[in-house]
Order: C-alpha cells, then sequence, then structure tokens
C-alpha cells in the first residue's frame, strides 16, 4: 500500500521480532498458524500438506518466490486485497483469526474479518496474533483454479472449493472466490446447489451459473465485470470437477 501510494503513515510498527508469533501446530483438531509465519514456511510445512492441503495449493499461488519467503500469514490476511488468495482460502475452511488488543484477545470468524478494500474488522489498537483452521476431513475433495494475466501477478478471479463427498453425493461444500467484488466471498448459493443435489455434471453446472449470479463484480482496468461473472462459472466448474474426481471438460 505505501508502493502505490495509499498510505502514507507517519510511523511505522515492525512486528518482526516479537517472540512466539512464529510457528504451526497441531492443537486438538484445529492448525494453528502464528501471524508472523511466513508464507514459505507455511507452503513446507509437513502439518499443512498432511491437515491442509488446500491451504498448500493456496499458497503456490501467492505471489513469487521471493514474497512468499518475506510476506507472512497474518500480513495477507491484515491487508485484506480483494484479489489475494489467503483469505479466500481462510473463508473456504473455515478459518478464523485471534486479535490482541489493550483489551485482551477475540476471536473472528473469517466470515466476520473482512470489511471492504484492504480493510478488516481489526480495531485501530489490536494485532492480528494467530490464524486458526479447522483440519481438513480425510478425503475431502479441493481445488483451486486462478486466472491472472502471469503467474504470480493478482488474481483477475480465484475460487477455492472443499468438498465432503460420497460418489456423488455432496455431504458439505465450502466455495470461495477472490478478485470478485470488495473482498473475498463465500459462495453460499453455489454450497447450497451442490449440498442439495449432489456433484454431478448438472448440478455442478447450475452451482457454476449460481456463483456467476450471486457476485457483484467491479470493473477495473484489468477486466469488465461481465468477464468477471464468466470467469466465476468457469472456474468454478472446473474446481469442482477437479475436487469430485471427475474429468475435465471443455468450457467456453
Amino acid at each position: 500500500m505505501l508502493n502505490f501510494r495509499l498510505l502514507a503513515p507517519t510511523a511505522l510498527i515492525d512486528l518482526a521480532r516479537i517472540p512466539n508469533l512464529a510457528y504451526v501446530r497441531h492443537e486438538n483438531g484445529t492448525v494453528a498458524i502464528g501471524a508472523m509465519t511466513r508464507q514459505r514456511h507455511v507452503e513446507n510445512s509437513d502439518i499443512v500438506a498432511q491437515q491442509l492441503p488446500l491451504l498448500r495449493e493456496a499458497l503456490g499461488w501467492v505471489g513469487h518466490l521471493p514474497t512468499r519467503s518475506r510476506g507472512t500469514i497474518g500480513g495477507s490476511l491484515a491487508n485484506a486485497d480483494p484479489s489475494a488468495e489467503l483469505p479466500m482460502a481462510l473463508l473456504a475452511l473455515d478459518g478464523s483469526v485471534v486479535a490482541a488488543g489493550p483489551g485482551g484477545r477475540r476471536t473472528i470468524a473469517a466470515t466476520d474479518l473482512f470489511n471492504s478494500m484492504f480493510s478488516t474488522h481489526l480495531a485501530s489498537d489490536e494485532i492480528l496474533i494467530e490464524v486458526r483452521i479447522p483440519v481438513m476431513v480425510p478425503g475431502s475433495g479441493f481445488a483451486i483454479e486462478e486466472h491472472a494475466r502471469r503467474k504470480g501477478d493478482f488474481a483477475i478471479v480465484g475460487v477455492a472449493v472443499v468438498v465432503q463427498h460420497e460418489g456423488d453425493r455432496c455431504l458439505r461444500a465450502r466455495i470461495a472466490a477472490c478478485g470478485v467484488g470488495s473482498v473475498a466471498v463465500r459462495l453460499s448459493g453455489a454450497e447450497q446447489i451442490l449440498e442439495r443435489n449432489g456433484l454431478g455434471p448438472a448440478a455442478i453446472n447450475a452451482a457454476a451459473a449460481s456463483a456467476a449470479a450471486e457476485i457483484d463484480p467491479l470493473t477495473d482496468p484489468n477486466s469488465s465485470a461481465d468477464y468477471r461473472r464468466h470467469l466465476t462459472g468457469v472456474l468454478l466448474g472446473r474446481a469442482l470437477r477437479r475436487a469430485a474426481g471427475l474429468s475435465p471438460v471443455a468450457i467456453h
């Protein structure tokens, strides 16, 4: 935001030397990640690979190796860029964050964290200290699909999918998207279609169409709103087929 001249603060506070804010732990069915943990460390974590494979896949889409080597998990979430992959992944994984301030600590669900573009519901005297994500149910299908101008660029549209399924039957679906509005969003309408109708081709096509209708994207120099709607449906169809273990089909 400083590079883009969006902020001109009178002071900057470096959190990097605060002890005990960089870790990855598996605690009673939850993966706890310190907010100052470097993205590259999380990407290479065996705990994350085993318990949160969607998060690992999401990190592969984040920027470039040098940025992941310096960027932190908490930093990306607190920055709340609407095109960033980590807010989208946190939503798809039903995660939350722990904030700390003079009044103590509180937990904020991912669905309540993001306020608007580059803005969260963290108070001005709070810092984000931990990310908490329930482990994925073994055997869950998952996928991330993204379209950007170049590998490592911010997403024009990205979608993340986690489905618990038995064959074509969908027991639970979580779908999130980035690049489609002022914040990353959950696509609950598409989720409900899958949970009601399963993961067959017709249901997937209906969920993709619902997602495209559900969003209210912006037009900017990178893309029109109509193109973002089209991309959302296309990418979600691909992600759902991959998550469900179905053969890919050509979508235009």
